[in-house]
């Protein structure tokens, strides 16, 4: 049985010689050299490596490191099939059913796994970490340091906007690169340079050795990034905000980030490339976490909250069939907020949970008013996992589908693969419940954390939406674009409908529509839009021809 992988390194940690002997087996069956290292727990497989990570973790429940120890998850190796997976466990083999087949799909998956997983955590433009993968890498370092001799940098660029529009989305990318190519010159071995944001960056200053080179440091880049970028041939001035904030024992990634953020904008006050200290005392127009909290509170009250819709086209037919619902928030002072500007906070605090009834509740008073003018359109919205742990979800969303007239059968709700593997059985018992209503539900973000093939085929989903991170870009980058294809692909085999994110060129949009994409949205479709402007834009498509995908500028 030939059983190609990329895999040559495999580590099986496990007291019985019986599993080492059958995978030894199963494993020479293949054309290609595998090595299998065998140790009896991770300690002391790690002088068998000599330095050198396995590519792959075979491991039975005794013998299973902790997450700490080894940073690949590993799959479990199991007399027979598990009722319950454990956390943080890539895939599972059962002895009674093992064969070569199995053992082929199942390093296949693995594969596909942890490269996903991989590409899920690196910003695809500039290949540094993105906002995920440095808040993973930002959490694990604040763990080993107790948050000692750690400096943390939220650094945003003053009038990219302006300069993307200008000169051009491919400029804009051009002078992002150019942004991390500085940084990555003045920062040391030890520091992390990651893109949390389209012209937003964090910086993790290792100073634990060398607690004075913060001012140096700090100087050296504010001078590389105020010199002139040359673009297109011209030369373009830039200004920066960096807010800088110590990490301290007992603090995690969300609150040193949050207090980095506050620095930022003090920063931004003043004019070119400037720095700002976080500061607990800082003067009193700086708002404090409660202070925003409170406000929050009063926008639920006030109805200062607002849901934009985003189509989402069908590439079979053209037209667009779905919308998703995004929540904005219109402050009475700084203007619309996005939803990265006050989520955080909502699910730190609680809120997130009056929060979400009440975007279900508005989406389905807005499915209605549509449906009233002859658009009937599956109502997509994010459900977080706070609201699966609320003892009131069933009740409350039985009630609200009751009192809006709306049917069900229109009504989806994205989760997350972290929110879903985080209490797999739970939320499975509550997705059925709920799909009893008739309600259906869709994986959001896939790709970017999911642990188990088993489960995403248990699930009870309708569809896959594949992560802009992947989308965005592909056709300039074949790896990305095999990974797209492979989703997809993955997609049909489970029989669910996929629909791919951040769709913002032809040239992906072709690609997506070769490799068999059931569905789309993105700003080459359309931008978030209120109510009313979505209700124009979908009159204008009817004038159109259904199968052509026009773009709204």
């Amino acid at each position: 049985m030939s059983c190609p992988t990329d895999f040559s390194r495999l580590l099986i940690l496990a007291t019985e010689p019986h599993w080492v002997a059958l995978l030894d087996k199963l494993l020479a069956e293949q054309d290609e050299p595998v090595w299998l290292f065998a140790a009896s727990s991770w300690s002391d497989a790690q002088s068998l490596y000599q330095g050198r990570m396995p590519d792959l973790v075979f491991a039975t429940p005794e013998c299973l490191p902790t997450a700490s120890q080894c940073p690949l998850p590993p799959i479990l190796l199991l007399d027979s099939a598990p009722g319950q997976l454990p956390a943080d466990i890539c895939d599972w083999l059962a002895r009674d059913s093992l064969n070569g087949e199995v053992l082929r799909r199942c390093l296949h998956y693995s594969q596909q796994l942890l490269a996903l997983q991989r590409l899920a955590k690196q910003d695809p433009l500039t290949g540094i970490p993105n906002r995920q993968g440095f808040q993973a890498l930002l959490h694990k370092r604040l763990q080993g340091n107790r948050g000692r001799g750690l400096l943390l940098g939220y650094l945003d660029l003053d009038n990219f906007n302006h300069a993307n529009d200008s000169l051009g989305h491919q400029a804009g990318d051009e002078l992002i690169q150019q942004v991390v190519q500085r940084l990555q010159q003045v920062l040391g071995p030890r520091d992390v340079l990651g893109r949390i944001g389209g012209d937003e960056f964090a910086l993790l200053l290792d100073i634990s050795e060398a607690p004075t080179r913060v001012d140096a440091l700090v100087q050296a880049l504010m001078e590389s990034l105020g010199e002139p970028y040359w673009l297109q041939g011209e030369s373009l001035s830039l200004g920066c905000s960096l807010g800088l904030a110590y990490g301290r024992a007992g603090e995690d990634a969300d609150p040193l980030l949050w207090h980095a953020h506050i620095a930022m904008q003090q920063a931004k006050s003043r004019q070119g490339c400037t720095h700002h200290l976080y500061d607990e005392r800082m003067s009193s127009d700086i708002r404090s976490l409660a202070d925003i909290e409170a406000e929050l509170r009063r926008a639920l009250r006030r109805d200062e909250l607002e849901l934009f819709y985003q189509p989402r086209l069908d590439l079979a037919s053209g037209e667009v069939i779905g919308i998703e619902g995004l929540v904005r928030w219109r402050h009475p002072q700084r203007g619309l907020l996005y939803p990265q500007d006050f989520i955080p906070l909502a699910e730190q605090s609680g809120l997130i949970v009056p929060l979400g009834y009440w975007v279900i509740a508005r989406a389905l008073h807005d499915s209605r008013w549509l449906s009233e003018r002859g658009l009937s359109l599956h109502m997509a919205i994010n459900l977080s996992f706070s609201q699966f742990q609320d003892s009131q979800l069933l009740p409350t969303v039985q009630r609200l589908i009751a009192g809006s007239g709306v049917d069900a059968r229109w009504l989806e709700f994205e989760l997350t693969e972290t929110a879903v593997m985080q209490r797999i059985d739970y939320v499975l018992n509550t997705m059925q419940t709920l799909g009893e209503l008739g309600v259906r539900f869709s994986l959001d973000d896939f790709g970017t954390g999911f642990s188990s093939f088993v489960h995403l085929a248990s699930l009870p989903i309708a569809l896959l939406k594949l992560d802009k991170s992947f989308v965005s870009g592909m056709h300039l980058r074949p790896e990305q674009c095999r990974l797209v294809n492979a989703m997809i692909n993955l997609a049909r085999n489970l029989g669910l409908e996929v629909v791919a994110e951040g769709v913002e060129s032809e040239e992906d949009l072709d690609l997506l529509q070769q490799f068999g994409c059931d569905q789309v949205q993105g700003y080459l479709i359309s931008k978030a839009l209120p109510l009313r402007e979505l209700e124009d834009f979908l009159a204008q498509r009817r004038t159109q021809a259904p199968a052509r995908v026009v773009a709204l500028h």
